[in-house]
């Protein structure tokens, strides 16, 4: 095994570890079922944390080694920058088709009062709305394109 695989390797078995003392902490706390203790809850709050933790590590790992893989090669570099345009196209389109109004439904005042809804907020979710019809829509589309094309090509 090389230097970066043993020091990959080392990391990985001190994340496990930590986790499995963290698990052991939580359960080890916990007094009984119906009635877990401020202890437990302490311990199960800090293993949250600690999951998060691990969640937010792992995503910028994920994020830097693709980054890494894609300026390694001028042809994935274009293919990324075409995808990105792509997606920002479909936001775009998305935003455009939402609408500012204020949905009308149960507890609405609440939300407008506390600022927790307004038109701005509002048309974001219209746009997450819209973003994921248009993708869903793709989706669905490419699968029978593809099935499709498959077809013609056998035959």
């Amino acid at each position: 095994m090389d230097k970066k695989g043993k020091i990959t390797s080392i990391i990985l078995w001190v994340l496990m570890i930590v986790s499995i003392v963290l698990f052991a902490y939580m359960v080890v706390s916990i007094d009984d079922e119906s009635n877990p203790g401020a202890k437990a809850v302490q311990a199960i709050t800090l293993n949250l944390n600690w999951a998060s933790v691990l969640f937010l590590i792992a995503g910028a790992s994920a994020l830097i080694f693709a980054v890494i893989q894609i300026l390694g090669d001028k042809a994935k570099i274009i293919s990324t920058v075409i995808a990105l345009f792509l997606l920002a196209a479909v936001v775009a389109v998305a935003y455009s088709l939402a609408s500012s109004e204020i949905p009308n439904f149960f507890g609405v005042d609440k939300f407008l009062a506390d600022g927790t809804l307004n038109e701005t907020i509002s048309r974001w979710v219209g746009t997450g709305l819209y973003v994921v019809y248009i993708l869903f829509g793709g989706a669905i589309l490419s699968i029978a394109g593809f099935g499709a094309a498959n077809v013609f090509k056998r035959s």
